[in-house]
């Protein structure tokens, strides 16, 4: 009798051992689809790339020059109390060669833990890290909205995990990583807003965020009036919509305005918070220039243009080049054409590089690859359109508005990078639709 209630007691924890297993894996289940828990493994990856691979011991060369480049030179003078000034190797006074958002924050940190130092480079990684992690929540709900839950892990599990994702915050110290957050934030923020009629604190939000965009890469602005304009077109037809449009780009306005004071004290001339454009241009479009940027007319690379930078200050030197640029599109308006669209292909394909690896030269491989992810997203745009996506023309700026200014200067990979996310997002979305599609091969008895 007691071997038999011994065995019933066991059976009976069995019995009520059986309903723990299925929700332990339900738990499971829900951690791993859990988009905090996919932010946090691209957040741990990241920061383990940064620490086991070593990325934040950046070569001492010229200086640290290739510690932020002109960032970098610019974080130093704030930090030195030298203020917003000298973006290249040698004093050069004050500047406006870059939007001063990442500067200001690099400064910070190498206030904090010191100019140039290991230290002050594992903090700048991590920081760019926890913006590429957070890319992961931004996109998982921008694919949610538009493709649905699916789509979405897979975008996220995606940018989470791809070493190419990876490699941008974890070895280059630039605003490109909080750049892609910001502008994804953007889409989510317009695709939530045509939900329903925003209120006023919500177009001063919207705009708050256009303001904070525009003083960390101008460029990315380009994108601002399409989402206005796809907003007001998809909102009921009402003054207040207006207003508030009106709102978020005077409070856009608001945000950039004292920089732009700033810069009109310093030079006594109206400066849309950067003025470097000229001279990125004159690098790619000169009498001896293929449409690629040579490294030759850049005042950090060239004895005599730093001379000139020098002595001129940097307002008069970009006057300067845009006079010449100017003077060369008019005297071969046939080579700036066939340049730019030139540069048109190589932005999507990246620019020339070697790519030795073993011995052998990939360069050709790294022009498939960019090729094929370019043409993959493009393929998951056109199903965007033909499935009548909402949200399908937003994308579409992104791919053929957002690179024009790009298609004039010299198109380095990471000038893409803003839009890398919805590039993912439109692959995942292309390869989700996929696996609709069945193909039939012939049998054997059929050929027989």
């Amino acid at each position: 009798m007691q071997d038999e209630g011994v065995a019933t007691n066991t059976l009976t924890a069995a019995e009520g051992k059986q309903p723990e297993q299925p929700a332990r894996q339900r738990l499971r289940l829900h951690l791993y689809h859990s988009i905090l828990f996919i932010v946090l493994v691209a957040l741990l990856l990241r920061l383990a790339v940064i620490t086991v691979g070593h990325t934040y011991r950046i070569t001492p060369r010229r200086d640290h020059f290739q510690f932020g480049w002109e960032m970098g030179r610019l974080a130093r003078s704030i930090a030195t109390d030298q203020g917003f000034s000298s973006p290249t190797d040698l004093p050069t006074g004050p500047s406006a060669w870059a939007p001063p958002l990442y500067p200001y924050i690099l400064a910070g940190v190498f206030r904090l833990f010191g100019v140039y130092s290991a230290l002050s480079a594992w903090m700048i990684l991590a920081f760019n890290s926890v913006f590429a992690a957070l890319t992961c929540l931004t996109l998982y709900w921008i694919a949610e909205r538009m493709y649905g839950i699916s789509v979405a892990r897979g975008a996220a599990w995606t940018w989470a995990v791809f070493p190419y994702a990876i490699y941008w915050p974890v070895r280059v110290v630039w605003e490109t990583s909080l750049t892609a957050f910001l502008l994804s934030l953007a889409l989510l923020l317009t695709l939530r807003m045509a939900d329903e009629s925003p209120r006023r604190r919500i177009w001063i939000l919207f705009g708050l965020l256009w303001g904070v965009i525009a003083l960390t890469n101008t460029a990315v602005v380009s994108m601002m009036p399409f989402c206005l304009l796809w907003l007001l077109y998809r909102l009921p037809r009402r003054p207040q919509q207006f207003v508030g449009a009106a709102l978020c780009v005077l409070t856009a306005a608001l945000v950039v305005s004292p920089w732009l004071g700033r810069n009109y004290q310093v030079f006594g001339k109206f400066i849309l918070v950067r003025d470097n454009l000229p001279l990125e241009m004159y690098e790619a479009n000169n009498d001896q220039s293929e449409g690629l940027w040579t490294r030759d007319e850049h005042p950090g690379n060239n004895p005599d243009a730093m001379r000139r930078f020098q002595e001129l200050g940097e307002l008069a030197f970009m006057d300067e080049k845009q006079r010449d640029v100017r003077q060369f599109i008019r005297e071969h308006p046939g080579r700036f054409i066939g340049f730019t669209f030139e540069r048109a292909v190589y932005f999507w394909i990246a620019p020339p590089q070697a790519a030795i690896l073993a011995g052998y030269d990939l360069m050709i491989s790294r022009h498939t690859n960019f090729l094929l992810g370019a043409v993959f997203a493009f393929a998951g745009l056109w199903l965007t359109i033909r499935n009548r996506t909402r949200g399908a023309f937003l994308l579409a700026c992104f791919l053929l508005i957002y690179p024009l200014p790009y298609y004039l200067v010299m198109p380095f990979v990471r000038y893409k990078h803003p839009i890398e996310p919805e590039m993912i997002m439109l692959i995942v979305y292309l390869f989700w639709e996929a696996r609709r599609v069945q193909v039939r091969w012939p049998s054997r008895q059929a050929s027989a």
